[in-house]
């Protein structure tokens, strides 16, 4: 034999040379397949010879590299391909035809992924809820919220870091998800949970002035620009560009339902959306500029602030029912409904007033901020102060849930009230003026705007999870009927206005 077979040899001990391949057939017969010589362009000659299902066996395969042609099987041809496939993937090797007996086949068991568990060290305070506030300077604030034993509430920085070239303008939380909008025409995404910067979405051609999300699946922005963008938090894709407006969006509100949107623009104009096709329902003229619209709780109703008068509205009519003006004139800066029953306003001359929006009157006001409110939200979490952790907490039979306002000012002071107290009626005129505030914060910024989410986990002084990495979430699903369904409509649709 030339030295050319000698790697034959030594990689099969028992391989006859090739004038013995009846003895090599006979012995394949007991064993049901024949043996294959190996050789380098075994894989390739393979690879070339390849069968589909249910043909005839014992085809010619041409090995080596002075082309001797040797009986094989097809079915030795898939079983070496696989013994390839296997190298490659670091798999067990098993020598081409060499059998290995089943007894000395280990069997490889995967140990199941351990559960992540929580390790908070003894005396660990933990985050009841978050604020996250936007500057004049860029910066993005971020504030955990503690309860204390006396129902009061210990505000303490957890991040401070510029997000923007340009000023922050508008901020919005949905689920895990931040999103802030800015001067320099980008949205910057971040992921609360994991701590991370997710990106900028940049369809926007002008100061990203409005932003608000549909439960955690969808959000909407609007811009200098005069458009309405709609994207699905899943993988942030830009499903729809909703134009009409001829000027840029003040503010955006989505109904309940995630049916159907309201924008206020420069333009005079209330246009309803409607977000199962993407495209704009109607439009009316208003007597002013409308600088803030938002729906009530149960969605049948509506409110448009303007430069000093509120206008509410019903759905089923679109007319103003009711106006709210407050007796001192002052500018209006921003609005939020607390239920159905009550409208707060943040003013100009550093107030903020709490309306009955049956009624008109003024229930109370908030004495506290040193200059004009910028911004108000609201949350609803538990007091539970002597909670280690509330990332399980489903609610307990007994324990109590405190709605609470959080206003800023332009003067950078975050302050928090229980709104239970606000709206519990006044027993003299002095109390008319209420001062009681639960919690304070000053940044020494110029705040701009803010945003509150619940605690999804407390964190400070937690340690990392043990037996392995954070799970995904899960994947979110689009509200059937709401705002998901633009997909797959018309761009840049438009309808002709209306008087």
């Amino acid at each position: 034999m030339d030295k050319t077979k000698k790697p034959l040899k030594s990689a099969m001990k028992k391989t006859a040379p090739v004038a013995a391949a009846p003895a090599a057939a006979s012995t394949a017969t007991k064993r049901k397949h024949n043996a294959i010589v190996s050789t380098k362009a075994t894989t390739s000659a393979n690879k070339k010879n390849k069968t589909a299902a249910g043909s005839k066996p014992n085809t010619a395969a041409a090995v080596g590299k002075k082309g001797v042609s040797v009986k094989t099987n097809n079915n030795k041809n898939n079983n070496n391909n696989n013994n390839n496939k296997q190298n490659k993937k670091g798999g067990p090797v098993t020598g081409g035809a060499k059998k290995v007996p089943a007894a000395l086949v280990k069997k490889v068991v995967v140990a199941p992924k351990p559960k992540k568990i929580e390790v908070v060290p003894e005396g660990a305070t933990l985050e009841d809820f978050r604020i996250v506030a936007g500057t004049y300077e860029n910066i993005l604030y971020g504030v955990d919220a503690y309860w204390n034993e006396d129902m009061t509430l210990r505000l303490s920085p957890i991040f401070i870091f510029s997000a923007h070239i340009g000023c922050i303008k508008s901020l919005a939380i949905g689920g895990q998800f931040l999103a802030s909008g800015s001067t320099d025409e980008k949205i910057q995404l971040y992921d609360l949970k994991r701590r991370k910067e997710l990106g900028a979405l940049l369809q926007h051609q002008g100061t990203i002035t409005a932003l608000t999300f549909h439960n955690k699946t969808h959000m909407l922005s609007g811009s200098d620009d005069g458009k309405i963008c709609v994207w699905r938090t899943k993988d942030w894709e830009c499903l729809k560009i909703m134009k009409g407006h001829q000027a840029s969006v003040h503010s955006i509100a989505i109904h309940p339902s995630g049916k159907i949107a309201l924008s206020v623009s420069v333009d005079h104009s209330v246009r309803v959306w409607n977000l199962l096709l993407g495209k704009q329902g109607s439009m009316t003229r208003l007597q002013g500029e409308g600088l803030k619209v938002a729906w009530n709780p149960s969605g049948t109703g509506y409110s448009i602030m303007f430069d000093q008068e509120v206008g509410i509205y019903d759905m089923a009519t679109a007319k103003c029912i009711r106006t709210i003006k407050p007796a001192k004139k002052t500018r209006l800066n921003t609005m939020i409904y607390y239920k159905d029953d009550y409208l707060v306003v943040g003013c100009e001359d550093k107030m903020i007033r709490i309306y009955n929006t049956t009624t008109g009157d003024l229930v109370k006001t908030l004495v506290g901020h040193g200059n004009r409110i910028k911004d108000l939200d609201l949350v609803t979490v538990p007091y539970t102060p002597e909670e280690t952790s509330n990332r399980d907490f489903v609610g307990r039979p007994g324990t109590k849930m405190v709605d609470l306002l959080t206003s800023v000012s332009s003067e950078g002071k975050i302050l928090v009230w229980n709104l239970e107290d606000v709206v519990a009626p006044a027993g003299s005129t002095e109390e008319m003026n209420f001062k009681k505030h639960i919690g304070e914060h000053k940044t020494d910024m110029r705040v701009t705007c803010v945003s509150l989410q619940k605690g999804i986990w407390k964190n400070n002084g937690v340690q990392n999870f043990v037996g392995g990495e954070d799970e995904d979430e899960d994947s979110d699903e689009e509200v059937e009927g709401g705002v998901g369904a633009a997909e797959g409509s018309d761009d840049d649709d438009e309808e002709d206005d209306s008087e």
